[in-house]
């Protein structure tokens, strides 16, 4: 221990740590500034084993992290093995059917999530000091197709200033997520990690063009009659999206048998057929309400069917931004009136 001088008088303790010496005036107590990163790096877990172990924790399965990792499951066993022996201590216990968190695992998973957490939001401030407001909004190319890139010039001349970047896929929401800002979702109101504000409900019916309905004999009166019609159908196994057999079913009508429709793998596809007058599909309210309005589609039959899913902005629960805000005032807006809930 030495001392140096102090502007107030007497002097200063200080105290060497390492390579450096640091400085404190509380009655004498040295109060270490941070050591070396020399000395910290051989404190601190190697940066991929604690990213691996991160991601095996939260989703309690080595298989799910390898997938987020896009690395094999062996690969990610071995790095937490490695963080075991490093420690000294065993992290998970491993079961038969996947794994458990350990005292120490379930102290190390909190440090780690904080740590990665609090990274991740400086860096991102850092990101923004000089960066043009932006936002990326996530969307199925069908919501883009039919609703979105028609209305944006609106939303574009309220926030002039704002870059705007459309994220499509047609595999629905999860698919874009962790790469956008906000979107519109369609689904049950639940996706984890961020906040849903309800727009529409989703109302199903049939839709067809002109053209098909004056093609055909005599006028349609029976939804029985759909059966013996050329029905539009989209391939997708996603939970909520109502095809014809199950939509059939929840009206009552019996002896569908599947065969002499068209299937496409796009519901903007879907869409476009029906429109060239190529069959009768299943129109969503939100997709098909222009296309009403417009008359390139028309309804055959006035019956129609609450879909369990509806169509929601979705934002993160975090690191909401401006651009997010614009947009799920201006959309709530758009929706007020219809079947919105704010």
């Amino acid at each position: 221990m030495s001392g140096v001088p102090y502007a107030g008088g007497g002097r200063v303790a200080t105290k060497e740590i390492g390579c450096a010496k640091t400085k404190c005036g509380l009655g004498g107590n040295a109060v270490c500034q941070p050591m070396s990163m020399l000395a910290l790096s051989k404190r601190l877990p190697r940066l991929n084993s604690l990213l691996m172990f991160e991601a095996a924790a939260r989703h309690l399965s080595f298989t799910l992290a390898a997938q987020e990792f896009h690395v094999t499951q062996a690969a990610v066993s071995q790095q937490v093995r490695a963080l075991e022996r490093q420690l000294g201590v065993d992290l998970f216990v491993r079961l038969h059917r996947g794994l458990v968190l350990t005292p120490a695992g379930a102290r190390l998973r909190r440090a780690a999530s904080m740590g990665f957490e609090h990274i991740a939001e400086i860096a991102e401030g850092i990101r923004a000091l000089d960066r043009k407001p932006a936002i990326s909004i996530g969307v199925t190319f069908a919501v883009a197709t039919f609703w979105l890139v028609r209305r944006l010039p609106e939303f574009r001349a309220l926030h002039p200033g704002l870059d705007i970047h459309i994220v499509a896929s047609d595999r629905g929401f999860g698919a874009v997520a962790d790469h956008v800002d906000a979107g519109i979702a369609y689904g049950n109101g639940n996706w984890p990690g961020f906040t849903a504000t309800l727009l529409r409900r989703g109302m199903v019916f049939p839709v067809c063009s002109p053209a098909y309905l004056r093609g055909r004999r005599g006028r349609m009166r029976r939804i029985e009659q759909l059966r013996e019609e050329t029905l539009l159908s989209r391939e997708d196994d996603r939970p909520g999206l109502l095809d014809w057999p199950a939509w059939f079913a929840q009206m009552n009508v019996t002896g569908y048998s599947g065969r002499g429709g068209l299937r496409f793998n796009s519901h903007p596809l879907l869409l476009q057929a029906a429109c060239e007058g190529q069959g009768i599909a299943l129109g969503w309210s939100l997709l098909v309400e222009d296309l009403l309005a417009a008359g390139t589609l028309i309804r055959p039959l006035d019956v129609e069917l609450e879909s369990p899913y509806a169509f929601y902005f979705v934002c993160p629960e975090k690191h909401v931004g401006p651009g997010a805000l614009a947009l799920r005032a201006w959309l709530v807006d758009k929706f007020s009136g219809k079947g919105a809930v704010t």
